[in-house]
């Protein structure tokens, strides 16, 4: 192509493009004048021009103002709108609930509940709290960036000084380190290390321990057992007599579930922070209070619909008096143990057992025969506190072991004394504790209580009774004094 030929097709393109331009002018002019008539005209069945357009109202969640806690706040009080703090709301709360919650089998639990619920909000504390494993490095970054964002315009030398006139009100400007407080020097020691639980010493059962009989209720929570209660009776008669007919009398032995609850309040904190052993604290404390609250049903309860019969108030039980009866309260005396394993045996069954205080098994072993004057003391012991080989390791007394619990009250009464103990003895394994499956375990953070002061409540219950097959197979020795 020539120089000439050139020339020309560049001012023919020259030409063809400002024509385009033109044109595009135009339409571009029309384009607008388009708009803003349809930006003024309602849509049919609407009465204002935003409701043809989705139109963006509140701030723009990608400006570069930084975290607003305040903003946060009047979200949640309601004092401004969530147009206003989509900040707040959809560059943190959002991205750290998908962190933290949705996006995990197990995640945060927001107030004891597996929702978020109305007014539930999601700040950043520090990025140094958020777990590594599930907010991702360019998140906490983000966040941390749009919080130091959100203290712009701070005077920090001005915070700097009002932090050290209140650390210097509160004694802490002494040159001298101590391990003891955190800001002159305590903050370099280490925390300290969680041992083992420490439980509390709670009571021994004393009817299982001794050989009470354990046996389960039906899904209904009523067994029935069926009880011979007189036998036939023979004559010697004479050739050609009648013989006088006896009867054969029968009863029976009921248990039914009575139900024995517990009710536990604690703060969603500890649960929520605690380690597994809170949860242990709980579940172990609460089944250990139900047996033993059934335990003592078993020796003292008033019985009725709603709470078992105790030993002590059994109908038939064999009661006996101290041989050295006071008025404010009976002595201990030796051979009152023989006189119960007597009332037992006498009544067809097999004595096994004692249930007693430790303090009365060791004053029972302190008692000395007389040696030289009546009532001196100064004899031989009258029970062997040193067992032999074959002899096992429980306690006994008389020949027979001997079950030690504090569940035996010590506030018995008798005159002016309310200091007064007691001892039960007899065939254990006519005791029956009737237990209806398993500790119902529930809980709820629901309920103005504790939804107001964020707790849960667990609540524990146990469905049991409690029967002798005969009652006469027990003794109850009463009001014994042990200071005597």
């Amino acid at each position: 192509m020539t120089m000439p030929d050139l020339a020309q097709e560049i001012t023919e393109l020259r030409a063809a493009n400002k024509q385009r331009d033109a044109e595009l002018g135009v339409l571009t002019k029309n384009f607008n004048v388009l708009m803003d008539r349809l930006s003024k005209t309602p849509a049919p069945g609407t009465s204002r021009p935003d409701d043809v357009f989705s139109i963006r109202t509140g701030e723009d969640s990608m400006s570069s103002r930084g975290y607003s806690f305040a903003k946060m706040i009047g979200v949640l009080s309601g004092a401004i709108q969530p147009e206003e703090a989509k900040i707040e709301i959809h560059e943190v709360h959002d991205k750290l609930n998908d962190a933290l919650v949705n996006n995990r089998d197990e995640g945060y639990i927001y107030a004891g509940r597996g929702y978020t619920g109305v007014n539930r909000f999601l700040a950043p504390l520090s990025t140094k709290f958020l777990p590594t494993g599930w907010v991702d490095q360019n998140l906490r970054r983000d966040i941390k960036a749009m919080v130091s964002a959100g203290t712009d315009g701070a005077d920090l030398d001005e915070m700097r000084q009002i932090k050290f006139k209140q650390l210097q009100r509160m004694g802490y400007d002494r040159k001298t380190l101590s391990w003891l407080t955190e800001t002159l020097g305590g903050a370099l020691v280490a925390p300290p290390e969680m041992g083992e639980l420490i439980e509390l010493l709670r009571n021994k059962e004393a009817l299982v321990n001794a050989g009470a009989k354990v046996v389960p209720l039906p899904p209904q929570g009523r067994l029935k057992y069926p009880r011979q209660t007189a036998a036939s009776l023979t004559y010697w008669v004479g050739e050609n007599s009648p013989i006088s007919a006896s009867d054969i009398n029968t009863g029976e032995v009921t248990l039914q579930a009575k139900k024995l609850a517990v009710l536990i309040r604690a703060p969603n904190e500890l649960i929520r922070f605690a380690s597994p052993a809170a949860e242990a604290l709980l579940r172990d404390d609460m089944t250990k209070s139900l047996a033993l609250g059934l335990d003592l049903a078993g020796l003292e309860g008033a019985g009725g619909d709603n709470r078992p019969r105790g030993l002590q108030n059994f109908q038939n039980i064999t009661t006996i008096t101290s041989s050295d009866a006071r008025t404010n309260g009976d002595a201990l005396v030796g051979k009152d143990v023989y006189r119960m394993i007597a009332a037992v045996e006498e009544a067809n069954a097999e004595f096994e057992g004692f249930i007693m205080r430790p303090k009365t098994l060791y004053k029972f072993y302190q008692l000395r025969a007389d040696a030289v004057g009546q009532g001196d003391g100064a004899g031989p012991f009258l029970f062997n506190m040193i067992r032999e080989a074959g002899d096992g390791v429980g306690a006994t007394i008389a020949g027979h072991p001997v079950t030690k619990s504090t569940q035996v009250s010590q506030v018995r009464t008798k005159g002016t004394s309310s200091t007064l103990t007691s001892i039960y003895g007899g065939m254990w394994s006519d005791m029956l504790i009737g237990m209806f499956g398993a500790i119902e375990f529930a809980s709820t953070t629901m309920g103005d209580t504790a939804f107001q002061n964020d707790q849960v409540w667990i609540r524990g219950i146990l469905s049991a009774d409690i029967a002798a097959r005969h009652e006469a197979s027990f003794v109850f020795l009463d009001n014994l004094d042990l200071t005597l």
